[in-house]
């Protein structure tokens, strides 16, 4: 919920010293680290796709093992005959 709070208030452009006091509320809640909580940013990420922003966090793709979906890399040093 705090960083849902967060995300609507920085959005919806709450002053500098509100949004100082929830990001204090938020540390005594989660810790120092909480703008890299998962469900802080879970929070901030559905008030962004609300309002049909880009995510704050883009889910990990895995490798399909496909080479087409590879990194550039190994596509080009693949490729490469020495």
């Amino acid at each position: 919920m705090l960083g849902i709070k967060y995300e609507a208030a920085r959005l919806g452009g709450v002053d500098e010293a509100g949004l100082a006091a929830i990001e204090e509320q938020i540390r005594t809640e989660v810790g120092g680290n909480w703008e890299s909580d998962a469900m802080v940013l879970r929070g901030r990420d559905a008030v962004r796709e609300e309002h049909g922003l880009p995510k704050i966090v883009e889910p990990l793709q895995r490798s399909s093992g496909d080479p087409a979906r590879s990194s550039l890399w190994r596509r080009l040093l693949g490729r490469r005959s020495f």
